[in-house]
């Protein structure tokens, strides 16, 4: 059904945000857990809450909400696949918010996981960062290319992103709305 979906091409693009990379990394956060002592996931926040979410995080294979990880891992990267070869347009997304997932994180994990270990093309998912999430939006005049006339969000960092996805992680440069920020 999807497959003819997505030759209807009058319909438009059938969008589709999967979100992997939670289930996908469980197992690498739970025995490597140096990455949550990152402090960008808790800016802002009041210390109370920094402590309640240290603790919550302590042990994260006693969680119920993974506890069916170890299932479900398996059969990701042939779930993507299939969107892929069916004509769906796949965004970037994230399950910041879940356990061990930082919105600070996130985004360049799930981008890691599309093209290191998915084997997706990076320009692809860079293009299901930004330009196709708005399209879907009905955003894509203003943004989601660096194009004249729309405006100037853009990140840069050193080097080839197209050869090393996982540069996206480490921005040198932030410009929004034509302003730089970093």
């Amino acid at each position: 059904m999807i497959k003819e979906r997505t030759a209807d091409m009058s319909q438009g693009p059938l969008f589709w945000c999967p979100t992997v990379e939670g289930l996908y990394n469980y197992e690498y956060m739970r025995d490597n857990p140096e990455k949550l002592d990152n402090d960008s996931w808790h800016r802002g926040l009041p210390d109370s809450v920094i402590t309640d979410i240290r603790n919550s995080i302590a042990h994260p294979d006693r969680m119920p909400y993974f506890q069916l990880t170890p299932s479900r891992r398996p059969t990701l990267e042939t779930k993507i696949k299939q969107l892929l070869n069916a004509g769906v347009v796949l965004m970037i997304g994230t399950d910041s918010g879940i356990p061990m997932k930082f919105h600070s994180q996130s985004t360049w994990n799930e981008l890691d996981v599309w093209v290191n270990e998915f084997g997706i093309d990076p320009m692809y998912a860079i293009r299901a960062a930004t330009y196709w999430p708005a399209l879907w939006m009905g955003v894509a005049d203003e943004v989601g290319t660096i194009t004249p006339g729309k405006y100037a969000d853009i990140i840069a960092v050193e080097g080839d992103v197209l050869r090393y996805i996982n540069l996206l992680e480490d921005v040198d440069l932030v410009i929004k709305h034509g302003k730089q920020y970093k």
